[in-house]
């Protein structure tokens, strides 16, 4: 891993001192984009299966629910070994582009490729915690998100800190996604293109807006 680490680090410097002003530039470009997408669009560890997402969810101090509910929590059937909404529980508040705007990608992927899996979490979470469907799904995207930060968060509210309201669907954040999704990503992803197209590190602005 050292060797791989050093190796990288002689290959980028190479490619930094053989570079114009505006091929380094894109160079780093390419590598944030590179970056961005690996922790972006790679779904957690916790994703890929039920029994690891349970362990997790787990590990965190029990959370306790945000706002008053007082409909019938979904069950755990032991027979499935699945948990099953009650007759009370709510439709979901949102789809997954509701996902997509409160936790990014992630959520998001989770929701159209695994939505069993994401049914699963939030219904245990329901259980768990006595709370509305809304708030376990808000609370399931920022995890989905980003685990260790959610796990974090739960832990400084069991120590008396402040809660966060994961159903509020802050307007700035989503700004902030769409912005990246639409517009910063797909420039991104044009430098990498090229680059891997023409192997020519000194790309222009008029090489990438010349569709």
């Amino acid at each position: 891993t050292l060797f791989f680490i050093q190796t990288n680090q002689q290959t980028m410097a190479n490619l930094f001192r053989s570079s114009s002003g505006s091929s380094r530039c894109c160079t780093l470009l390419f590598f944030a984009f590179i970056i961005a997408s690996i922790s972006a669009f790679t779904p957690p560890s916790s994703t890929l299966s039920t029994r690891t997402q349970h362990f997790q969810l787990s590990a965190v101090p029990s959370p306790e629910r945000m706002f008053d509910y007082s409909s019938k929590p979904p069950t755990f059937n032991k027979q499935t070994s699945l948990w099953e909404p009650s007759t009370e529980t709510e439709e979901p508040p949102y789809g997954a582009f509701g996902s997509f705007l409160r936790g990014g990608p992630t959520p998001f992927l989770v929701r159209v490729l695994k939505p069993s899996e994401y049914d699963q979490a939030v219904f245990k979470y329901m259980a768990q915690t006595s709370c509305s469907r809304s708030e376990a799904q808000g609370n399931m995207d920022a995890f989905f998100n980003n685990a260790a930060d959610w796990a974090y968060q739960k832990s400084e509210e069991a120590r008396g800190r402040p809660k966060v309201d994961y159903t509020q669907l802050k307007p700035k954040d989503a700004i902030l996604v769409i912005t990246w999704a639409l517009f910063v990503t797909p420039l991104l992803g044009r430098c990498g293109y090229l680059i891997a197209a023409t192997g020519n590190w000194g790309i222009t602005v008029d090489d990438i807006l010349n569709f």
